[in-house]
């Protein structure tokens, strides 16, 4: 049977925090890459003196700002669940008997 070791959890923890830091960057970069992709289909819906007025890269900023608000929320999601391990790694240490038998 695998014996309890703080730092597997503590390691964990801090992989999830990198892991956050990257979510937000990394969604958003795929956000603009994804709105330069669909660039010329957009435009294609609007009408021709919006799409005229537009610039190019309206729809990259868009959906930038879109994967960045994605990347925001996973990484929240990356942080609570690094914070619930800790969590649970101090209920452990303040809840461990003083006298092990």
């Amino acid at each position: 049977m695998a014996s309890y070791d703080p730092q597997i959890i503590q390691k964990f923890a801090d992989r999830l925090y990198a892991r956050s830091a990257g979510a937000i960057v990394i969604s958003a970069f795929l956000g603009v890459v994804i709105g330069f992709a669909l660039n010329p289909f957009l435009i294609g819906w609007l009408p021709a003196g919006l799409a005229n007025w537009l610039p190019e890269w309206t729809w990259a900023a868009v959906f930038g700002v879109l994967g960045f608000l994605q990347g925001m929320e996973r990484a929240a999601l990356f942080k609570l669940q690094a914070q619930t391990a800790l969590c649970q790694m101090q209920i452990e240490r303040n809840t461990r008997p003083t006298n092990p038998e």
